[in-house]
């Protein structure tokens, strides 16, 4: 692992502990849902199967919906 992949994956680390910690304390609201998501998308992109840990903490009404269409975005913004 390069020393870049190193500090990416340090830095995924720290949101998806922020994001258990937020949830396992019930303070997880959609906001701090998509600020961690855009934190994590800021890191690792949208073509990284790190967001997937975002699934799990996808569970309020419109959530799972919301994050489809933000790695959409995301990926339309891919140049090929």
């Amino acid at each position: 692992m390069t020393t870049e992949e190193q500090r990416q994956h340090e830095k995924l680390v720290a949101i998806g502990t922020e994001l258990d910690d937020l949830y396992f304390s019930g303070r997880l609201d959609f906001d701090g849902f998509q600020a961690l998501f855009h934190r994590a998308l800021a890191v690792c992109g949208p073509d990284d199967d790190s967001v997937e840990m975002f699934c799990h903490f996808a569970r309020g009404a419109g959530w799972w919906e919301w994050m489809m269409q933000e790695l959409q975005k995301a990926a339309s913004r891919c140049v090929a």
